[in-house]
């Protein structure tokens, strides 16, 4: 426990002096990085070579075990559908592509430039790296998700690292600054920046007005129609927002963004139950009246929602799991300011996104540590935020996502005899919708701290064209102590 729960404790501490911070660093004072393509390659190939080295000599994994001919296997087989567990090809690959766009930002290379450099690691690995053969799927997640993850840690870093800072807050900032973004650590290690003083921060990006909010509680899971049976969890939960969507006229990519991501410890839940990423590729704020704002824009949605509960008879079952790895998409963003301490502030949101690489919870097909559909589809979201007097927050959000799996097997096939190396299948032909609804309240203090009550609806219905459908519901409250920075 205490592994785990250090790294979000450092974050707290170091995003505390940071935004405890008043001073804005002047445009002049920016850093552009040195544009450095060829270093970026190579350290590209160095984090291949790195996790490989790792597999090979200290997990002595099988699929490690690479020579010419697996290399020339692979580049002789066009990519298939992998059958690694979820929380591997669906957060594990971003993270891993998240470093690939941090070795090129890191060298001086722009959001849209980096993108080739991530989308490269990933070739390499999937082609050379392993004696399996490549995966679609992970070239998605690997180049869709690492840009996201990559863009949205690479700018938190750039917050907690200062030039100016000495002593412990220095070395808070650099471990801080090393963990949301390792490769840009280990740049600033090898050029010495990590300890040399300089008069200014230091920033490579425009001061962005930014909040962050940590919170703990009770959180209670079950099945709807078996409440009794259900379970406790402690939830840990971290929300990080970037940017104001009302502040300009047009926006860049990622100049606003916000990341939400939940634990739950002491359960039979999945560790990482929830993580939400939003982050805008171009915006525009196309309406002003007043207290009034409308913005409209495309945005890049990276969505993961993962859970277990142990059944009345003892067995663990998931009974909800989705995620949209790679999802973009079009949205709007309204905004009516409280003009007067008893005056209503209103914000909502709607998004409509394109998914091209989601995962889904199978009732059928387990094929090695696959137990989820793979697929494509859409998502569609609301958020209403009701804010009075600046204290109290009720908070209406409903997400639906819609993943169709068209890629299936043949219904009379023996799974449990199946060479899975060589199934190159999506999982079972049909569409999963799962719907989230929530509502929460909570109470904000003056001294930043506050505490909140959610109930979720997990509605999950799973069509099946060779099987029996399955409806299934879900359902959770939650209680939480937090404060926000």
């Amino acid at each position: 426990m205490k592994r785990i729960t250090a790294i979000p404790l450092i974050l707290i501490f170091s995003f505390q002096i940071a935004l405890g911070q008043t001073t804005i660093t002047p445009v002049d004072t920016l850093r552009k990085l040195p544009r450095k393509p060829w270093v970026a390659a190579s350290e590209v190939v160095g984090i291949n070579m790195l996790v490989w080295g790792f597999n090979y000599f200290v997990s002595d994994a099988p699929f490690a075990q690479i020579n010419l001919n697996t290399m020339k296997t692979n580049l002789s087989t066009l990519p298939v559908w992998d059958t690694d567990k979820f929380s591997t090809n669906l957060v594990a690959h971003p993270y891993h592509g998240s470093l690939y766009f941090n070795a090129a930002r890191s060298n001086g290379m722009n959001f849209w430039e980096s993108i080739p450099f991530t989308f490269g690691g990933s070739l390499m690995w999937e082609y050379f790296m392993e004696n399996e053969l490549p995966s679609v799927n992970d070239l998605f997640a690997t180049t869709f998700g690492g840009v996201e993850l990559g863009e949205i840690t690479f700018r938190l870093s750039d917050l907690v690292l200062d030039n100016r800072a000495t002593g412990f807050p220095r070395v808070v900032r650099e471990v801080s600054g090393g963990i949301l973004s390792p490769i840009r650590a280990f740049n600033r290690i090898i050029t010495g920046e990590a300890w040399k003083y300089k008069p200014y921060k230091g920033n490579v990006f425009v001061h962005r007005p930014v909040g962050f909010s940590f919170h703990v509680g009770p959180r209670f899971l079950a099945e709807q129609e078996n409440s009794r049976h259900g379970e406790f969890s402690t939830n840990v939960g971290l929300l990080f927002s970037y940017g104001d969507p009302y502040e300009q006229d047009s926006y860049a990519p990622y100049e606003y963004f916000r990341i939400n991501a939940v634990l739950d410890f002491f359960s039979n839940q999945p560790i990482c139950s929830q993580v939400n990423a939003l982050g805008i590729l171009w915006g525009k704020n196309v309406w002003n009246s007043g207290s009034r704002s409308l913005t409209t824009g495309i945005f890049q949605h990276f969505d993961y929602y993962d859970s277990q509960l142990r059944t009345k008879d003892g067995k663990l079952i998931a009974p909800y799991r989705i995620s949209e790895a790679a999802a973009v998409g079009g949205g709007i963003i309204y905004q009516n300011k409280a003009i007067s301490q008893n005056h209503l502030g209103v914000r909502t949101e709607f998004y409509v996104n394109g998914i091209a690489l989601g995962a889904s919870l199978t009732d059928y097909f387990f094929v090695d540590e696959r137990d989820y559909n793979l697929g494509s589809g859409y998502s569609i979201k609301s958020y209403t935020g009701i804010n009075f007097r600046d204290r109290w927050n009720l908070i209406l959000s409903a997400e639906n996502y819609h993943i169709f799996t068209w890629k299936g097997y043949d219904p009379d096939l023996d799974l449990s005899t199946v060479d899975f190396t060589r199934l190159n299948v999506q999982g079972d032909a049909g569409n999963a919708r799962l719907g989230v609804f929530t509502v929460g309240l909570s109470y904000h203090s003056p001294q930043k701290w506050n505490i909140s009550l959610s109930n979720s609806y997990y509605s999950r219905y799973t069509k099946y064209k060779y099987y029996d459908n399955v409806d299934y519901g879900t359902s959770d409250f939650t209680l939480t102590w937090g404060f926000s920075l």
